[in-house]
This record gives C-alpha cells, sequence and structure tokens, in this order.
C-alpha cells in the first residue's frame, strides 16, 4: 500500500506534475485533493448551498485534534499560527513584576508577541539563547521562575529543523507556575505530536506547511481545564451567544459567550479554507503519521549523507535523530542566488539564514533528492 499510495499522491498533484518540490517548510505544494475540495466549494456556492462546507470544517477540526491527541472541544479555528499565539498570550494578566520567556531566534510571530508586551506592558521580555542552535531546557530552566507568565517556543525551529524537547520544558514552566504555548507548524503533519503526554497549556499551528492546506486557516488547542477559567482577550460576534439569527434584535445589551472554547473565536473562518484544509490532513492520516515521520526522517537522513559526499558542507540544521524533524539546512556561498537557480531548473527549495532549506514529505523520494544533489553539483562549478 505504501508506495501504490505514494506513487498516486504524486500522480494526482498539479504541483509534483512540474517541480520537484523539497520546500514544504516554506508553502504546501497543490495537490489533486485539495484542488477537488476548492472546486467542490465554487459549486456549492454556485447552488448556494454551504451545508457541505460547513460539515468539513468540523470534519478538520476534529482531524487535527487527532493529529495532536487532543479532543474536538479543544481545538478552536484561527485564522493562522500566530493568531493563536496572541490569543494566549493576551488572555493572561500580568502584573508590574511578570516576564515573559521565548527563544531568541524563533518565527518572528513568537518573539514579537514577546516585544510588544514589552512595549506596549513593559512586561519584561526574557530571551533564551541557544548553543549554537541547539536549544535545551537547562536553559529554559535559567531564565524561567516564579513570575513567569507564559514560555513561548516552537517545537521544530524554522531556520534550522531543531526539534525541542517540548515535554522537560513544559515541566519546568510548569514547577514555576508559568503556562507554555508551543508552535507547531513546523512538526504538525510530520511528526507524532501528544498534547497530553507533553501537558502544554496552549499550543498553535497553521496548515498551510505540512499539513499540505491553504493559508488563511489553522487551529489553536487550548487544555480543557483552562476554558472555562479564562474570558477572550477581544471581542467578536462569532465568540458570543446573540440568540437566533432569526430573531428580530440580537443581543446587544451584553456579551453572553458561546459554550466551551468556541467563545474564543473572535473573527469569521472561511468555510472553504477548512474544506481544503481536511483533504491536505487526509492525505496524511490516511498513510498514517507515524510511517511519514519514519519516511521523512529516513530521507533526511539519505539528504545528510549525500551532502557530506559533497565536500566540507556546515549543517545549520543538527545531524543527529533525537533532534531532527524534516528540514535540512546547510551553508552555502551566494545561497539566494544559488535557490534561486536551482527555483528556474524546477527545484524547489529555499534560501534561508546563509545556507539551502531543503524540506522533503513523505511522498518524495531519494529519486527527488538525487537531483538536488545534481544540480546542486552543475550549478557550483
Amino acid at each position: 500500500m505504501n508506495e501504490k499510495y505514494i506513487d498516486q499522491i504524486r500522480a494526482n498533484s498539479p504541483t509534483l506534475n512540474q517541480v520537484t518540490f523539497l520546500n514544504h517548510a516554506s508553502t504546501a505544494p497543490l495537490h489533486g485533493r485539495t484542488q477537488q475540495a476548492f472546486h467542490d466549494y465554487l459549486n456549492q456556492w454556485s447552488k448556494y448551498d454551504f451545508a457541505e462546507s460547513k460539515e468539513k470544517s468540523q470534519l478538520a477540526r476534529e482531524e487535527f485534534a487527532k493529529l495532536i491527541g487532543a479532543s474536538k472541544e479543544e481545538i478552536l479555528f484561527t485564522s493562522d499560527v500566530t493568531q493563536g499565539t496572541n490569543l494566549a498570550v493576551h488572555m493572561l494578566d500580568y502584573d508590574e513584576k511578570s516576564n515573559i520567556v521565548c527563544y531568541w531566534n524563533d518565527y518572528a510571530g513568537q518573539v514579537h508577541s514577546a516585544l510588544f508586551l514589552n512595549k506596549k506592558k513593559k512586561i519584561e521580555y526574557r530571551p533564551v539563547p541557544d548553543r549554537e542552535g541547539y536549544i535545551y531546557p537547562d536553559d529554559f530552566a535559567e531564565k524561567i521562575d516564579k513570575n513567569t507568565k507564559i514560555v513561548l517556543l516552537s517545537h521544530v525551529q524554522w531556520i534550522t529543523g531543531f526539534k525541542s524537547d517540548i515535554k522537560e520544558i513544559t515541566k519546568i514552566a510548569h514547577e514555576n507556575g508559568a503556562m507554555i504555548l508551543v508552535d507547531v507548524i513546523q512538526s504538525s503533519g510530520v511528526l507524532e505530536i501528544d498534547v497530553k503526554d507533553w501537558d502544554v497549556d496552549f499550543l498553535t499551528s497553521g496548515v498551510a506547511k505540512w499539513l499540505l492546506g491553504p493559508n488563511q486557516a489553522g487551529f489553536f488547542y487550548m487544555k480543557k481545564k483552562l476554558i472555562d477559567e479564562y474570558d477572550p482577550p477581544l471581542p467578536g460576534y462569532q465568540g458570543a451567544d446573540y440568540g437566533s439569527i432569526d430573531s428580530p434584535y440580537w443581543n446587544v445589551k451584553q456579551i453572553e459567550y458561546r459554550e466551551g472554547i468556541d467563545k474564543f473565536q473572535i473573527a469569521n473562518i472561511g468555510p472553504m479554507m477548512y474544506q481544503i484544509a481536511y483533504e491536505g490532513m487526509k492525505i496524511i492520516t490516511e498513510y498514517g503519521i507515524k510511517k511519514v515521520e519514519k519516511r521523512v526522517l529516513d530521507l533526511t537522513s539519505y539528504l545528510i549523507e549525500r551532502i557530506q559526499e559533497l565536500g566540507n558542507y556546515e549543517f545549520l540544521s543538527p545531524i543527529e535523530d533525537k533532534y531532527r524533524a524534516g528540514i535540512v539546512n546547510f551553508k552555502v556561498e551566494n545561497n539566494i542566488e544559488i535557490a534561486k537557480k536551482l527555483s528556474e531548473e524546477k527545484v524547489v527549495v529555499s534560501s534561508r539564514y546563509g545556507g539551502i532549506r531543503i524540506s522533503p514529505h513523505f511522498y518524495n523520494t531519494k529519486e527527488d533528492l538525487d537531483k538536488f544533489i545534481e544540480l546542486f553539483k552543475a550549478i557550483k562549478k
């Protein structure tokens, strides 16, 4: 089933039929199933009947919940990963002693949330250093104390692909009375995730990378016991119980929140995006996330070996299995120009942080990686 399924996925993808795509850490390629979901939505729109898209949106919520080991009652729709970060950060109460902890070189959406609080509310921001790109729990322990309100961290780093020990860092946070939010946009859809085992308070993700969905669709997880404890940080009619849509007057005299996590729904969601997202996630779950993870790690191991054969290149990514995910980044002179030339030859990667970042998914093959290596060698001559 494995190879047949992969062949089917590749054959049905408009993108994979045109290019060698090794750039899932950036934006997902278009697949046949997600393309069909888009056309299905347009057909519903033409008939002005959105029942299917509403149903698929709820199925997408359930599918994401399964992927992270949560219940659907703990999952909220968001527009992107950063909206989830902001939701968590701004629902908490702070005082003059409070601080917020974040890895110093995390994705901007994380770091800027900490910087914003520092600028607007004078909340102390404590950046956590790395050790040559490696991020250790001990370094978080040095920054977290009894006044830490929340810790922000990506499970997998977007530049290097470094995979952090979320369970241990969460333990340190909780021992000090702090909460933790984890960004999993670079790991959801490629690594096994279990929020119950991690014991994280909040989790945020978009679907436009490894989950093979569109931009402007994401999910936010909140531990069930916290949902009733906190109020939304911003108002939004989607999060309010305003009565029947057919009643003469909606409730505009006072705010009555909806039950459960939906009270945090501050903006109207786009069912089309979640109908597409559902089909993208099904590509992952039908193959099996455990098998996806194994295959991607095997592919990145092979890629590292091939790069090492090229000469003495410095890896920005960890090469040890325990710290790796789906990203391999190695330093290259003129990396921007080389990435552009690779793209012109229909091999799609990214130039990041002075290196070439390659990010294959489970349906990529060793032949795809060999093609990248041979073309890279030809360009470097």
